[in-house]
C-alpha cells in the first residue's frame, strides 16, 4: 500500500534509498521491501515516513490524495521552514528556538 507513494516521495526529493535509510534509521533492504510491497511498515514507522516528508499518513496509506498536513494559509517558504524544523533533533531545535527569540528582540 505505501510502496508506491514512498518512491515518489523518495524520488520527488531526488534521493536513493540507501540516503532514505539512513536518514529514517533502518536498512536499505527494509525501503526496498517497502517500495516492492513485500513488507509493510509498522504505525511507528508510517509516523515517521509520513514525519519526514511532511505529509499525512492517509497520503501515504493512499486514503488521500491530499499532501498537505500544514494549517491554511501558509505560504511554501514558511511550510518548508516547519518540515525542516520537524527533522531536527532536540538539541538544534533548542538552537534554532533561542536563534528566533534573539531575532524577534531585535
Amino acid at each position: 500500500m505505501i510502496m508506491n507513494r514512498l518512491r515518489q516521495l523518495r524520488e520527488e526529493r531526488h534521493m536513493n534509498q540507501q540516503r532514505l535509510s539512513v536518514e529514517l534509521n533502518v536498512s536499505q533492504a527494509m525501503i526496498s521491501k517497502y517500495e516492492r510491497g513485500e513488507s509493510e511498515p509498522d504505525v511507528y514507522m508510517i509516523k515517521t515516513i509520513a514525519d519526514y516528508f511532511g505529509v499525512s499518513a492517509d497520503y501515504l496509506l493512499e486514503i488521500s490524495d491530499d499532501k498537505n498536513i500544514s494549517p491554511p494559509g501558509l505560504s511554501s517558504e514558511e511550510k518548508e521552514i516547519l518540515f525542516g524544523y520537524k527533522r531536527l533533533d532536540k538539541i538544534k531545535k533548542a538552537k534554532l528556538q533561542a536563534y528566533l527569540q534573539g531575532l524577534l528582540q531585535e
